[in-house]
């Protein structure tokens, strides 16, 4: 006769993320399919730190998979592993490391508590005493293991050209095709005067391709956006009117003015 013992071993590493908001249990059933097929006898004791004592010990109750979700939850909140944390009566303390509400602290404990039999006894009870008021706010189970969403700071406008010191958002990033197709117009809707210099022939070709390739940064440092979309929209128009019109007149009028400053030298 075979048998398996339920793999208990919850730990950041083994949750996703789903794109549906839900978060799955994953590397569980990999182990047990193997043994079932190999016909093995064995017992997986957990990860240390996230397993309590009475696993290690082969008595593993339900409970036990509660010690490991608190731990879970307090490597989530801490940045750190519970077993690099200190400890007090074999307690994990991460209180002074986390911001939370007394009640949610409370809960956590509890699910951590040395003794199986301080812990919830199922899941279901601890799922109750997080929903009747023991955490005192219903978002706080989900501000868990969500990232708070950092505010979108406009800073643009604000610094030269070449100052390296303004941060660019990562969305204006790019090719500018307003600005390689339209090099003599697009500087003056966008305030990056040195574009000017595209209108000089023996170096404008040179000054196309760098305001192309550097065109929304300097852009985005030089004139006052209302926002990224704003931006976004701006640069589109260009664009689009570069490859309209810009690369026909661009051509015209590099070559006119090549020719006048050949006839004059």
């Amino acid at each position: 006769m075979t048998f398996i013992r339920e793999l208990r071993d919850i730990k950041p590493s083994n949750l996703i993320w789903g794109e549906d908001d839900l978060v799955y249990l994953v590397d569980f059933g990999a182990v047990q399919n193997r043994a079932i097929k190999e016909g093995a006898t064995f017992t997986v004791v957990g990860t240390y730190g996230y397993a309590p004592m009475e696993q290690f010990g082969g008595r593993a109750v339900a409970a036990s998979d509660l010690y490991a979700l608190g731990a879970t939850l307090i490597h989530l909140l801490t940045g750190t592993t519970p077993a690099e944390l200190p400890q007090q009566n074999l307690r994990i303390r991460f209180q002074e490391q986390v911001s939370l509400s007394p009640g949610m602290v409370s809960w956590i404990e509890k699910l951590t508590e040395p003794a199986p039999e301080q812990r919830f006894k199922t899941a279901a009870e601890a799922l109750s005493a997080l929903t009747s008021g023991m955490a005192t706010s219903k978002n706080t189970a989900s501000q868990l293991i969500r990232p708070t969403p950092v505010a979108f700071v406009n800073n643009s406008g604000q610094g030269g050209l070449f100052d390296p010191k303004v941060p660019i958002p990562e969305e204006i990033k790019g090719w500018n095709w307003g600005a390689f197709l339209i090099p003599w117009l697009w500087p003056v809707t966008n305030n990056v005067w040195v574009g000017l210099l595209a209108l000089v022939p023996q170096i404008g070709w040179l000054v196309a391709i760098a305001i192309g390739f550097r065109g929304n940064e300097w852009a985005w440092k030089s004139k006052r956006w209302r926002s990224i979309e704003h931006f976004k929209a701006h640069q589109r128009g260009w664009a689009i009117a570069g490859i309209l019109f810009g690369i026909p007149v661009s051509l015209g009028l590099w070559i006119g003015l090549f020719f006048l400053f050949s006839a004059a030298f």
